[in-house]
């Protein structure tokens, strides 16, 4: 019984981290386009915080993890609220109770492509998995 309940924990860890990963990348894709969307670069925003470019991409891809802290200044920084890094995420429910995959997050990117073309290639793409043998098990 014991291996039994350790098993499960385990299982509960790595659905925890897992949504922690969605949550970070979600909100490195918000400093991303916010950054952009005040011209700044990687090097800009590192020079203000006194840490490398690399850090910047890393906090960018979700590889790192921003800390509360760090977070407050970028907000500061770009001029916005904390609590914009976080919209568009699904509601904390959602996340909690593991019904929010990276589709969930990544489609809502997609559908701001600014070329047609790749948006439409992408849905082709994608509705030609679905209707392949590759989803089978």
């Amino acid at each position: 019984m014991a291996r039994q309940n350790d098993k499960n924990e385990d299982n509960m860890d790595l659905l925890s981290a897992r949504k922690a990963d969605l949550i970070d990348k979600h909100v490195g894709r918000r400093l991303r386009d916010r950054r952009r969307a005040l011209d700044l670069s990687q090097q800009d925003i590192a020079n203000i915080l006194n840490i490398s470019y690399q850090q910047v991409q890393k906090y960018e891809s979700g590889q790192n993890r921003v800390s509360a802290g760090r977070l407050y200044l970028l907000g500061h920084i770009m001029k916005t609220d904390v609590s914009y890094f976080y919209e568009g995420l699904p509601d904390g429910d959602s996340i909690l109770s593991g019904r929010i995959t990276d589709m969930d997050l990544i489609i809502p990117e997609l559908e701001t492509l600014p070329n047609a073309n790749v948006r439409d290639a992408l849905s082709d793409l994608v509705r030609a998995i679905k209707e392949s043998k590759m989803l089978t098990p």
